[in-house]
């Protein structure tokens, strides 16, 4: 009796401190990949690995940096698994792999750049980026982590987090860039008697 008393506790406790974070997750989750099933299969993956490690939580103020270091580790096994999978039987893949970075901290050209794109073409612009790059740019710029909570998450120092903020930044400022120069405008009918 003792032990399922227990056991229950674990479980409202487990549901009490990781149910407001889960939302955020799968938001985290959806902008590394292009399918909801995807995003949901990596968020109840996180949840089942956090649940296993849930004793070892020590600081209930941490949860969430927690979480997403568990999220950053399923990804990470799920794409070189994707890899293999791909090395062994190569497959068109409609999904483009992950993200890359983004945007500073101080209002300037870049972040304006990127509060003129919808969600779609920023999410679709991350996900054109270098992996190491787009996960930095999302959990830095679009869910507002520190870089002290980044180096824990992703086990880099913050020196190589700021330099693949900056890097990722550029980058990600000549992708948008060059999708708005490519926007192509109708013609007028002068323009195209002109033409002909």
């Amino acid at each position: 009796m003792n032990f399922f008393r227990r056991k229950k506790q674990r479980q409202q406790n487990f549901q009490q401190v990781t149910a407001p974070w889960r939302e955020r997750l799968y938001n985290v989750a959806l902008r590394q990949t292009r399918t909801s099933a995807r995003a949901e299969d990596w968020v109840q993956e996180t949840l089942m690995r956090a649940w296993q490690d849930f004793d070892d939580l020590t600081d209930h103020q941490a949860v969430y940096a927690w979480l997403l270091k568990i999220l950053d580790h399923v990804i990470a096994d799920d794409i070189r698994k994707e890899a293999r999978r791909q090395q062994l039987a190569p497959v068109i893949s409609t999904e483009e792999i992950f993200l890359q970075e983004q945007q500073s901290s101080c209002q300037g050209p870049f972040e304006q750049l990127l509060q003129q794109q919808t969600d779609q073409q920023l999410i679709q612009a991350i996900q054109s980026l270098p992996e190491d790059f787009g996960k930095v740019i999302l959990l830095r710029d679009i869910e507002g982590l520190s870089y002290q909570a980044l180096s824990r998450i992703l086990d880099v120092p913050e020196g190589t987090i700021m330099s693949r903020l900056s890097r990722g930044r550029r980058l990600l400022s000549k992708h948008l860039n060059r999708s708005e120069s490519q926007v192509s405008f109708p013609q007028t009918k002068k323009d195209r008697k002109g033409r002909l």
